[in-house]
């Protein structure tokens, strides 16, 4: 389903970050590194732990770019980021596709 993007990735420096609760985040991180063989934890690269009376209550999983991806791939929701990772000009926040780029490999932090 999301080829596309995978062969768009291919070849190219990106970045996958995660954001949550410390409550959420321990969870994901304890589901993640088994899943995929990994020793993530809340101290890397990529992990943003926001305060447990933060209004928010998922996990948020976003990838960034460097520069707009073409029409094909960008319809996937990727949009202009000008606030966050300022090396990285477009973002695409979506759960599913991201935990679809771990199944191929792709891992939080950079890639």
């Amino acid at each position: 389903m999301y080829t596309e993007l995978l062969d768009y990735l291919r070849g190219q420096e990106c970045f996958i970050e995660a954001e949550a609760r410390p409550s959420r985040m321990r969870n994901f991180i304890s589901e993640y590194n088994r899943k995929y063989g990994e020793s993530l934890s809340i101290h890397d690269d990529g992990m943003i732990l926001l305060q447990e009376d933060a209004n928010k209550w998922g996990l948020e999983l976003r990838l960034y770019v460097r520069a707009c991806p073409p029409a094909n791939i960008k319809r996937l929701g990727f949009t202009h980021n000008d606030a966050y990772r300022n090396d990285f000009s477009y973002r695409l926040n979506d759960n599913d596709i991201l935990e679809y780029l771990f199944d191929h490999g792709y891992r939080i932090g950079f890639n």
